[in-house]
């Protein structure tokens, strides 16, 4: 009997120890909670992290991370004024355009201003002491954000409240190069030769040094984020690790370049060559020469890679992935001239000063606003159809701001909607 007692007591004891055991361990995981968990949600404060591609018909400069200038919205045509708006303080950067069709203007004056899509006022909010040199990025999260010229980050939201304001420890007169808002909801900043990338909240979280200035915009590459510099050279960096020279175009990138496709970028070098870049191998080849003055660069990119850009003397000029001619239009109205007065002289007055970089549709129509001011849109076919022959005296850019609109800034300030 006493036999049989302790046999059935036996199992009784691995289950006291696993019982310990078990209240042993919720004691250890008790006391290293407040180590394992010290960064966690505080659930009295609710955080909400939008990732994902910007929304809207202009949410960066050039309309894209790749700086196509191409549009999923269609341009009007035939293109009609439909309202302008003279603001207080003038324009040097492309305005931005929301997912609403409403307008984001960062001013020479340290202000940014929001025009509804009816070109009313809906908020006009100061910056500090510093305007921005650069055009501002629209976030994953529809933060607008900038860089001023005295190096700090700031970040509104869509009602016009400060997100955040961040000093870069940068020198805000060199950040001129156009940021990249990426999809994770950060952004990424240049300034001379220094890269920043910031997260969403604004703080910084990787920075590094390339040898040579940086210019025009920054770009989003398969590898990670691109860098036109000064003296032509193209970068890659992806933190953590240093950026990486992946070629060069051999010339100066003044306004940037545009990612044709994976492996392509083209950019217009020194005003005269239309330049394409292959990643992988670093080699170049030039798509369209100078015979037709300076080109307005950077091209936009229309469906099929066809690169399409303005010149000096007119035309709008448009070539495909093998350099063939696609496009040939003439946007300035002719001028009775003998064949002695050249090609300017048949063509009409030539733009010296540059015009802003044009944008394409997914049908092939084309944006334009010249130096002198006439603005209009072209069809696939090389129909013109002209909304005005100076809407303004200086202007800065063109964007797409919803089906069949498009808007045009003006260095002093006036904007001009146009819509079909």
């Amino acid at each position: 009997m006493s036999v049989a007692r302790a046999t059935e007591r036996r199992p009784r004891r691995p289950r006291r120890l696993w019982r310990a055991g078990l209240a042993a361990a919720a004691a250890l995981l008790l006391a290293a909670a407040p180590l394992a968990f010290a960064d966690a949600v505080d659930t009295s404060r609710p955080h909400t992290i939008v990732v994902g591609a910007p929304r809207g018909f202009a949410p960066s400069d050039r309309l894209d991370a790749r700086r196509t200038g191409r549009s999923a919205a269609r341009l009007p045509f035939p293109a009609r004024e439909a309202w302008r708006r003279q603001l207080r303080g003038g324009i040097d950067a492309a305005p931005l355009v929301d997912a609403d069709g409403d307008l984001l203007l960062t001013l020479t004056v340290p202000e940014v201003v929001k025009l509804g899509a009816d070109g009313r006022e809906r908020w006009r909010v100061r910056i500090g002491d510093s305007a921005p040199l650069a055009p501002a990025a629209i976030t994953s999260d529809g933060t607008l954000a900038l860089i001023t010229s005295s190096g700090l980050a700031v970040g509104l939201t869509p009602a016009g409240s400060v997100r955040f304001a961040v000093p870069l420890g940068l020198r805000g007169r060199d950040a001129d190069v156009t940021p990249l808002a990426l999809d994770d909801g950060g952004l990424v900043v240049a300034a001379g030769r220094s890269l920043v990338e910031l997260a969403a909240d604004g703080s910084v979280r990787a920075r590094a040094e390339i040898p040579d200035r940086a210019t025009g915009a920054l770009l989003a590459g398969p590898g990670g984020t691109l860098v036109t510099t000064e003296s032509g050279a193209v970068l890659t960096w992806r933190p953590p690790s240093a950026p990486r020279r992946l070629g060069s175009f051999g010339g100066l990138p003044r306004r940037g370049a545009a990612l044709a496709d994976a492996r392509t970028l083209l950019a217009v070098i020194d005003g005269r060559r239309l330049v394409a870049l292959d990643l992988p191998t670093g080699t170049t080849g030039v798509r369209l020469g100078g015979a037709f003055g300076v080109l307005d660069g950077p091209p936009a990119v229309g469906v099929g890679g066809v690169a399409v850009v303005l010149s000096t003397v007119g035309l709008l000029l448009g070539v495909d992935a093998s350099g063939n001619e696609a496009l040939r239009v003439a946007i300035d109205r002719p001028l009775a001239a003998p064949p002695a007065a050249g090609l300017s002289g048949l063509l009409g007055p030539v733009d010296a000063k540059p015009s802003p970089p044009v944008v394409i549709d997914r049908t092939g129509r084309v944006g334009f606003v010249r130096a002198g001011g006439r603005a209009g849109v072209v069809e696939a076919d090389g129909n013109v159809s002209i909304a005005a022959e100076r809407v303004c005296a200086a202007p800065v850019a063109v964007v797409p701001a919803g089906e069949e609109r498009m808007a045009i800034a003006c260095r002093d300030g006036t904007v001009v909607m146009l819509a079909r």
